[in-house]
């Protein structure tokens, strides 16, 4: 028996007995270790409303239906429990972030801001709400929120990294180095400014060898960027490449090379990596128009040709996708494009097309090769 279930066996023996407090501390515990417990969490509801306790009841139950993906129901449980206890931090807090998870971003932003009035000292309600004028595009909102949870926790560096942060997505960068703490976040404003050589004193501080996996990221990003601003393409791209082994390919990887590529003149490669940048953010179309452009600059590449063959796909192009796979299968017999195209003319009912791609055919089917062709040759005839 799991230990799940030797709580929840536990926690219905007291709560048969009536030991409400007793059932109620185990469930809790449940739901502690998995806060999606449907049972453990009706089960404390239940508890509430045999102890008349309302407020708590109104609470649990919100918990019950945001387990079922009732955000609705849960916001106007919370209410109603707000509506017994006005000053409660705790459900002002649970309004706001299910009001921020049904993107009603203004409603949350209301409720963060009502908490703040109830109490000053909430830390994690300062990042909450700047999170939320900056999804709502609020610049000055954000800079005015921080401020004032940096004069409430005035030595909280996450707070004046955020501040910085913020300054910077708003390209106040003079501002934002006055108050950044963390010295990657400094180098990233003072490459953005141009500060190429500032920011590369501080990276020479760093060893690779002797930092985590996080920070290694960061570093070679950014010591690619340095090299980038100071037009050493070729030494950027290998920085780029221990950036890849880290983390794997992503936009920001791809982005980079292009960026470089584009400076260095490689128009195929620019484009190439546009593509695989927009691919990875989703932008299917886009990531099209940038393979086909690659492919305008180098018919023969067959990775340019599989991309553009598998973005048609995925984009329901069935035929245009089969131009590309023939593409790919002319240049050098490739098994993958062969097995593709069989399959392909073995759905369109030409069966001796697919037995060309090695498709094998019955003695059944053998009877219909030629079938749409014979067709078509019946309503030529009679015009």
């Amino acid at each position: 028996m799991s230990e799940l279930e030797n709580l929840h066996q536990s926690a219905a023996q007291e709560y048969e007995a009536k030991n409400l407090d007793n059932a109620l501390k185990i469930y809790e515990d449940i739901i502690k270790l998995n806060p999606a417990d449907e049972v453990a969490l009706s089960c404390v509801m239940d508890i509430y409303l045999e102890k008349d306790d309302k407020f708590h009841y109104y609470l649990a139950r919100a918990n019950v239906n945001i387990a079922q993906g009732k955000l609705e129901y849960a916001i106007n449980d919370t209410k109603k429990a707000l509506e017994l206890n006005l000053d409660n931090i705790e459900a002002r807090r649970k309004l706001a972030r299910l009001y921020r998870v049904d993107n009603k971003n203004l409603k949350a932003i209301d409720e963060f801001l009502k908490l703040l009035e109830i109490s000053s000292k909430e830390l994690d309600v300062y990042f909450e709400l700047a999170d939320l004028y900056m999804r709502e595009q609020s610049i000055d909102s954000a800079v005015s929120i921080a401020k004032k949870g940096i004069e409430q926790f005035p030595s909280d560096v996450n707070l004046k990294n955020m501040l910085a942060q913020i300054y910077f997505s708003a390209n106040d960068y003079k501002s934002a180095l006055e108050v950044v703490e963390d010295d990657f976040l400094r180098t990233k404003i003072l490459l953005q400014d141009e500060q190429n050589e500032k920011a590369k004193e501080i990276l020479d501080k760093f060893d690779p060898k002797k930092i985590n996996d996080i920070q290694k990221r960061n570093y070679y990003v950014l010591k690619a960027q340095y090299l980038y601003n100071t037009k050493k393409f070729n030494e950027a791209l290998k920085e780029i490449e221990e950036y890849v082994k880290l983390s794997g390919p992503d936009p920001v990887s791809f982005q980079m090379k292009a960026l470089i590529f584009e400076e260095l003149n490689d128009e195929f490669n620019a484009h190439t990596n546009w593509g695989f940048c927009y691919k990875l953010q989703g932008k299917f179309d886009d990531a099209i128009v940038e393979f086909d452009n690659a492919y305008q600059k180098n018919q023969k590449d067959k990775t340019v040709l599989i991309e553009l063959a598998n973005l048609y796909q995925h984009n329901k192009e069935r035929f245009v996708a089969i131009e590309y796979w023939q593409k790919v299968y002319d240049i050098d017999q490739d098994e993958t494009a062969k097995e593709i195209l069989a399959e392909f003319y073995y759905s369109q009912g030409n069966f001796k097309k697919a037995e060309e791609y090695g498709k094998t055919i019955d003695k059944k089917e053998e009877n219909y090769v030629g079938l749409v062709d014979r067709i078509m040759d019946f309503f030529t005839k009679n015009k």
